[in-house]
């Protein structure tokens, strides 16, 4: 992971002390997020890698969103907000999101009307083009091992040693197993989560209906009482500005008290 965000944020000097595989921002009432990899250096900093192979997952809104969660995890109550240390999120995505051809993408906010100065809050967005792979850029050679299947095939030592690592050992298999076995725990929850929604949904859809068409009715056959009381229309003429059929205004009419 040094490796990794040293290449991508161009620092020679980054030191990584902890990182977190599948962290998980949690809210009660609010959409949650899991993060592929956390990792935080030696200064406080804190990265979100997102490895994406659809555009979807890697939309500019969900960068967003990363972002803001990210924030609201770094501040205690009563902290100052100058306290908030720079974040990262990194999205490495198999397309060229752009479309432009480069290594990577930086996103910054700006200040408009100086000049586009950089409004300097820490907040730092980048894309990394998985389709970059000239191996004559320090990008290139990283998207190009990432391609690789086979350790033999990477360019640089310490990600081949890792794949060798969880390829041909039997404690990297093992860890593989449980990795891919809590990713598959996790896939069904979000699929058994998203048919909740739905059905519930489509049972409130349905319920809000028919709620509608019974309050419906049964103001037109008030309606339709009021004016057989009345007495000034005929029972074709209040069936037809109801809206109830005849043959229902014909029983209301033989049943309503003399």
């Amino acid at each position: 992971m040094e490796y990794i965000l040293s290449t991508i944020l161009e620092r020679k000097d980054l030191k990584v002390i902890k990182t977190e595989a599948q962290k998980e921002y949690k809210s009660a009432v609010k959409r949650s997020i899991r993060l592929d990899i956390r990792a935080i250096d030696d200064k406080g900093q804190v990265a979100d890698i997102e490895i994406q192979r659809s555009d979807k997952g890697a939309g500019v809104r969900r960068a967003r969103f990363h972002s803001s969660m990210i924030d609201r995890a770094l501040l205690g109550k009563g902290d100052g907000f100058e306290g908030l240390v720079d974040t990262y999120v990194i999205f490495i995505t198999e397309d060229d999101k752009f479309g432009m051809g480069i290594p990577m993408y930086h996103v910054e906010r700006k200040i408009t009307e100086l000049n586009d100065a950089l409004f300097g809050d820490g907040a730092h967005i980048i894309y990394v083009n998985g389709e970059f792979q000239d191996t004559s850029h320090p990008v290139g050679c990283l998207m190009h091992d990432f391609s690789c299947k086979d350790a033999d095939d990477m360019l640089n030592p310490i990600l081949a040693e890792e794949v060798r690592y969880f390829k041909e050992t039997e404690g990297g298999r093992g860890q593989m197993c449980r990795l891919l076995e809590e990713m598959r725990n996790e896939v069904a929850e979000q699929v058994a989560a998203q048919v909740t929604e739905q059905v519930t949904e489509q049972v409130t859809a349905r319920v809000t209906e028919q709620v509608t068409a019974q309050t419906t009715y049964d103001n037109a056959v008030k309606t339709a009482l009021k004016l057989l009381a009345i007495g000034k229309l005929t029972q074709e003429e209040i069936a037809d500005s109801t809206e109830l059929s005849l043959a229902l205004v014909q029983k209301l009419a033989e049943n309503r008290p003399a």
